[in-house]
């Protein structure tokens, strides 16, 4: 786990418990961050480097991300990270 940071859109990070089926590394994007809702539980939505374009992206609960984060990728990942995703995030 990694300091704690508060997720904003377009920040890229390294999920600790992903699962690869090619040779992607296992990074995600945040789509959207908690904002309050209807909902009782906070959710952030993230993506993954290789997700289709039009797909619908991952949630996990707010109060849960920070254990799903194995770190936050520099700026120079997060570049390189925006010119190799499949989507516009």
């Amino acid at each position: 786990m990694t300091q704690r940071v508060t997720p904003l859109p377009g920040m890229w990070f390294e999920h600790a418990l992903h699962v690869p089926q090619d040779d992607s590394p296992a990074w995600y994007v945040i789509i959207e961050p908690p904002h309050p809702t209807s909902t009782a539980f906070l959710q952030i939505h993230y993506r993954h480097l290789r997700s289709a374009p039009g797909s619908l992206p991952e949630s996990i609960d707010a109060d849960l991300f920070d254990d799903i984060v194995l770190r936050w990728l520099t700026p120079e990942e997060s570049a390189q990270a925006q010119t190799r995703a499949s989507f516009e995030p």
